[in-house]
């Protein structure tokens, strides 16, 4: 499929997700991934919450430039089928691996220090669970983005506690007109040595 193909396909999908209140990602936070991913030559990326796919392919083709692949996390059967199909479409099959479970109890068993980039975009209320039993699977320097943490904050407040609590550094982003991102980057911790 060319790239004039891909993108028409993209636009055609997230017309459909508006028309079926399918809650995929602005065309500007696909457009902000791929470019993270470029920049930060990320080949091992998770996803948590597939949906029909939309930000998968997105995410996979970034990944496909670096030679990488993503893994995508999907509680719905019906979601998960819908984006196998669309992926498939688009022949990003070789890009994605894509899970039917769920997450909380997938996350852990990963490898730790494996993925170079998460994004979380699932069930508002568990955002502090996904980002808790990811964040040790994510290498140095790695990048954690959150999505709708600006729309859907009252949701989100036990994330907010979380990280105020785990004293995590954290921007938000708005890419949106009424929503954004948070993006946490995973450092190295400065010891003193004496």
């Amino acid at each position: 499929m060319t790239e004039i193909e891909i993108k028409k396909f993209l636009k055609e999908l997230k017309e459909y997700g508006i028309d079926n209140e399918i809650p995929n990602i602005s065309e500007t936070s696909a457009k902000f991934l791929q470019d993270l991913i470029a920049i930060s030559w990320a080949k091992n990326v998770l996803e948590i919450g597939t949906a029909n796919g939309y930000s998968t392919i997105n995410l996979a083709l970034a990944c496909k430039k670096n030679s990488g692949k993503v893994v995508s996390i999907e509680f719905s059967a019906n979601s998960h089928n819908q984006a196998r199909k669309n992926i498939f479409q688009v022949w990003l099959s070789d890009y994605t691996e894509l899970v039917n479970a769920n997450a909380l109890d997938y996350i852990p068993t990963f490898q730790d220090d494996f993925f170079d980039f998460i994004f979380i975009d699932w069930m508002k209320r568990r955002s502090m669970d996904f980002l808790d039993l990811s964040r040790p699977k994510l290498k140095k320097w790695g990048f954690v983005i959150i999505d709708d943490v600006i729309k859907f904050k009252d949701k989100m407040l036990s994330l907010y506690e979380y990280i105020e609590k785990k004293v995590i550094e954290y921007n938000i982003l708005p890419l949106d007109s009424d929503d954004g991102v948070m993006m946490i980057v995973k450092r190295w911790k400065i010891e003193k040595i004496f």
